[in-house]
């Protein structure tokens, strides 16, 4: 299988090019990988990037702009899109690099805006962080819930960027989906304040020394989260 790919210096300069108001032409950047004469189907991903620029647009409109929520929706769509995908090539940073330049730029220059607009894009395009690059911490938010069967978790709780980023996808929580899952439950329901958030995500992060959430179900993981929650915040507990 074949597949499209963009070195890190390739990336770099395209997006470069793209930021102050160029508009190169993608073909000459690209590089092909793998082998045999069959090329991984992408007509998902086209799919998925008009329904995301769709939502993106309309999110715009609002205010106040919920950007990660939008994320969070393109997380979903993003992990469908890719479903059939050798995982070999989800293994590659060049196609993610490829994915973000050719598909997913507006997107993600509209969800990074701010850094964007420093001049600070490497790290969201160049695929060499999956916490940091927007469409690798996008699959990795989808996978963290426990991919296609619960989905719906990825954009559950509203403004929710440090949630995901410092909260889930950078700590051991991450590969306890059943646990992902009951931390997403629990925001959405009862949301806790940023700094109560802080210190009960680094909780749960400790209990690792001392249980193997990895191993829970859906029943463990929900009782872990109340216990702790009771504990923590007894006034906040249902």
């Amino acid at each position: 299988m074949r597949y499209p790919y963009l070195t890190i210096s390739n990336c770099l300069d395209l997006a470069r090019r793209r930021i102050v108001g160029e508009n190169p032409s993608i073909e000459s950047y690209i590089d092909w990988q793998g082998v045999g004469t069959d090329e991984v189907d992408l007509q998902e991903i086209r799919a998925a990037v008009a329904l995301i620029e769709a939502e993106m647009t309309e999110t715009s409109n609002r205010s106040p702009s919920d950007r990660d929520r939008v994320e969070g929706r393109a997380a979903v769509l993003l992990y469908e899109a890719l479903r059939d995908v050798d995982p070999n090539i989800l293994d590659d940073p060049g196609f993610w690099r490829y994915l973000s330049l050719a598909h997913f730029w507006n997107f993600i220059a509209w969800r990074e805006s701010a850094p964007f607009a420093r001049g600070k894009f490497e790290r969201y395009v160049d695929g060499r962080t999956a916490t940091e690059c927007v469409l690798t911490r996008m699959y990795a938010r989808a996978a963290a819930v426990g991919g296609l069967e619960h989905l719906d978790a990825a954009e559950a709780v509203p403004e929710a960027t440090d949630f995901w980023r410092s909260h889930v996808l950078r700590v051991r929580t991450c590969t306890a989906p059943p646990v992902v899952r009951s931390f997403v439950e629990m925001q959405a329901s009862e949301r806790l304040r940023t700094d109560d958030l802080r210190a009960f995500a680094k909780e749960l992060n400790r209990m690792w020394a001392n249980v193997v959430p990895a191993v829970y179900d859906d029943e463990d993981a929900r009782a872990l989260i109340a216990e702790l929650r009771g504990e923590m915040f007894p006034a906040t507990s249902g």
